[in-house]
């Protein structure tokens, strides 16, 4: 069975898909998180969940005005689509055909430190993003490429940061790259 239950995900998607047929109000939803400044960058976050509490704290490091209490805000940002895409490619597992025994990913991106800090020829905002998938999975490569499309295609964030800036990625099936878009000049991690 691996990590991922088939029967459990297709039928909480297709029950949520069935809701939301009969009943368009059902699907709005408005996210929010009440944010505050403790001291200098460093901020707390916090919202209700799942009728519980989370808090969350976010700051800068020592020599950019921070207490590093917590991960920068990019770090949450890139764990927020992670948290999205992994979750949109377990749904689309069963869907695929696809048995998951592993699945990973590693997002970078490119950031010049420089346009948030007021040069003028130097964007604030990040230039791309990688998407690096590492799916273990004793599946063909065409079901887990399935399943990694079918997630790609239904990710809020994702398809969120689409619109963004260039997303490319890298699908790794045991191992073994099956898919990559990264266009030469943009720079991955070793």
């Amino acid at each position: 069975m691996g990590i991922v239950d088939h029967d459990k995900l297709r039928a909480n998607y297709e029950g949520v898909v069935e809701k939301l047929g009969g009943n368009h109000a059902a699907g709005l939803v408005h996210p929010y998180v009440s944010a505050e400044t403790i001291e200098n960058v460093s901020v707390r976050s916090s919202f209700i969940q799942y009728d519980r509490e989370f808090t969350f704290f976010g700051d800068e490091a020592f020599d950019r005005g921070g207490h590093e209490r917590g991960p920068s805000p990019i770090r949450y940002f890139l764990s927020g689509i992670a948290f999205c895409m992994l979750g949109w490619y377990a749904k689309g597992a069963p869907f695929a055909g696809c048995e998951v025994e592993g699945l990973r990913m590693n997002i970078t991106t490119h950031l010049d430190l420089r346009g948030e800090h007021g040069f003028e020829d130097k964007p604030v905002h990040i230039q791309w993003l990688v998407f690096d998938v590492h799916v273990e999975s004793p599946s063909a490569a065409d079901s887990v490429l399935a399943m990694i499309d079918w997630g790609d295609a239904r990710c809020p964030l994702g398809a969120f940061s689409r619109r963004a800036v260039p997303v490319y990625s890298v699908v790794n099936h045991n191992g073994t790259v099956i898919r990559n878009t990264v266009p030469h000049g943009v720079q991955q991690p070793d």
